[in-house]
């Protein structure tokens, strides 16, 4: 005889409550079923493996030894179907989850009022963030790290694999404490910084090749000091340092009195952009979370 898979399940689960409790009436009344439910069961379980899985004696139920092997492997394949659909359930809540990839300076600007405009609607979703740099976001999406990820684009440095939406644009400032000898000039050019003590961000930052790329075509190494993603504490490092740092204009668009941002003589323009993977089914969440983005106007 060949059951489906639920039917096989409640069978053994049947016949394992009525070996913990010792009494098919007892195990009737503790599964809700009638004690010809249970019976039947038993009997086509032993008509299936061909064998007796109980003898009685004294008005009781003992188990055979085929009783007791059965009853061994049903109690541990009734544990993995709990198991399996405990993480079922948690898989699918994870759907209530939305992983986002976000640089570090775009962090700072953009996330803390757009995740409170997101959560007004969308309260039951949990956001999780991640801080990557913009290169690093791209290569996350792709391995199914994030769900999507805010990046910037400079020219045509987006993975073709992606697709996105542009949310708003951005230029590369020089950033210096307001007492630095290049303090006062209007424009910076990589010539006038080619001595200065530099913070870049990480290698997995945009920002970062790309200024490593308009000293090399100047024929010009960057005297670089430190390199740290956390803005923070580049921040500290220019207010209180003779360093120098290449971040985004909105990154002071509140007023820091120490630091100075001086636009660069050839601009280094960026898209700030929400990208996600091409042709992969999004899940609900991530695809509520794309519409409000492409309606939604970012005053950044």
């Amino acid at each position: 005889m060949t059951y489906n898979v639920s039917m096989t399940l409640n069978h053994l689960n049947y016949f394992v409550t009525v070996v913990k409790l010792n009494s098919i009436t007892k195990a009737a009344k503790a599964l809700y079923v009638t004690q010809p439910a249970i019976s039947a069961a038993i009997k086509e379980l032993e008509k299936e493996f061909n064998t007796s899985l109980f003898v009685r004696y004294n008005n009781q139920l003992i188990l055979t030894d085929e009783g007791h092997h059965l009853y061994r492997l049903a109690v541990n394949l009734l544990n993995l179907s709990d198991k399996l659909e405990e993480d079922m359930k948690n898989y699918v809540k994870k759907a209530e989850v939305l992983k986002i990839g976000v640089p570090p300076m775009l962090g700072s600007f953009i996330i803390p009022t757009l995740i409170q405009d997101y959560g007004k609607d969308n309260s039951e979703v949990e956001v999780q963030l991640t801080e990557l740099g913009s290169m690093a976001n791209q290569k996350a999406i792709l391995d199914h790290e994030i769900s999507c990820g805010f990046t910037v684009k400079h020219q045509d440095n987006i993975n073709e694999s992606l697709e996105y939406v542009k949310v708003a644009t951005t230029s590369l400032f020089f950033a210096i404490n307001k007492n630095h000898p290049l303090a006062k000039k209007k424009v910076i050019r990589f010539e006038d910084i080619k001595n200065t003590p530099l913070i870049l961000m990480k290698e997995d930052c945009l920002q970062s090749s790309l200024i490593q790329n308009e000293f090399e075509k100047r024929g010009l190494t960057p005297n670089i000091k430190i390199r740290t993603n956390q803005l923070y504490t580049i921040k500290e490092l220019i207010s209180t340092n003779n360093l120098g740092a290449f971040l985004f204009t909105q990154v002071f668009k509140y007023d820091n009195e120490d630091i100075i941002t001086i636009p660069l003589k050839e601009p280094l323009d960026f898209d700030i952009i929400l990208a996600w993977e091409k042709h992969v089914p999004l899940n609900d969440v991530t695809k509520k979370f794309i519409s409000f983005i492409k309606n939604k106007n970012l005053n950044i």
